[in-house]
């Protein structure tokens, strides 16, 4: 896979099922040229999520592992952030305390319901304000100045959940807020294999991020070695489609564009 990147993945220490060094070896062997590993890390107290004393562990292990293979895979250090409205300090201090290469920010969580994994909330709102409030987090996100890379832009759609009336407004001045805030969309292709059954974001947003010159990079959110650079090939399909000729790579929390080529 020349000049390919998966960027969103999880290991044992948050919700995955595989170690570093496991990841790091299926990705050697999926042919990427670089990958990122992205535990979560999450202010509230979540069980899916790093703990803090084992950052230490995290910031030595990928650092070894960098070091380890760097004749074979380049390895960035990245972490995926929550979000939440009104602890911004706290999250720049936890961001600003590791040697990170980029940060994906997140939203998993409308107030303390995290609508991510409790589906027993569905149905307290319409689904056009689930939308107004979920995508009104993103756009505090993006304006936030904490992160790289915004997560699975459209993941309120996870359980097939889709709005009642037209959001084409909402949707169109999310990613004007991005762009404006100079980030980048993740075309997450976990999505793929999550009830809804497609990419996150979907192509509507694919075309608004093409349109107004957001860039993309790739990732496969996977939480087992298996899952790394899933569904990869039909993804660089879908971006060239659409008109990208480039995706995003990051080091030290500076961007470089890679061609994109097919697989």
């Amino acid at each position: 896979m020349i000049g390919m990147v998966d960027y969103h993945m999880h290991t044992v220490l948050s919700d995955g099922r595989d170690t570093y060094e496991e990841m790091v070896r299926m990705a050697i062997e999926k042919g990427l040229d670089e990958m990122g590993i992205s535990d979560h890390i999450c202010l509230k107290p979540v069980n899916w999520a790093l703990q803090m004393e084992d950052m230490p562990v995290m910031t030595s292990q990928i650092l070894d592992l960098k070091v380890k293979y760097k004749d074979q895979i380049t390895i960035r250090y990245g972490i995926e952030m929550d979000y939440f409205p009104g602890m911004e300090k706290e999250l720049k201090e936890m961001i600003d305390s590791i040697p990170v290469d980029y940060v994906i920010g997140s939203i998993h969580f409308l107030g303390d319901w995290n609508f991510d994994t409790d589906q027993s909330l569905y149905g307290k709102w319409t689904n056009d304000e689930l939308y107004e409030k979920y995508f009104g987090l993103v756009q505090q996100a993006a304006k936030s100045g904490l992160f790289d890379i915004i997560g699975h832009l459209d993941l309120i759609k996870k359980f097939r959940i889709y709005p009642e009336s037209n959001q084409d407004k909402l949707f169109e001045d999310t990613i004007k807020t991005i762009k404006a805030h100079n980030l980048v969309v993740e075309l997450n292709t976990g999505g793929m294999d999550r009830p809804c059954a497609e990419y996150f974001p979907g192509p509507k947003l694919l075309e608004m991020c093409y349109r107004h010159q957001v860039p993309m990079t790739l990732s496969s959110d996977a939480h087992q070695a298996v899952q790394i650079a899933r569904h990869f090939e039909s993804a660089v399909n879908v971006l060239s489609q659409i008109g990208f000729t480039e995706i995003v790579g990051f080091s030290n929390r500076i961007r470089r564009n890679i061609r994109l080529l097919k697989v």
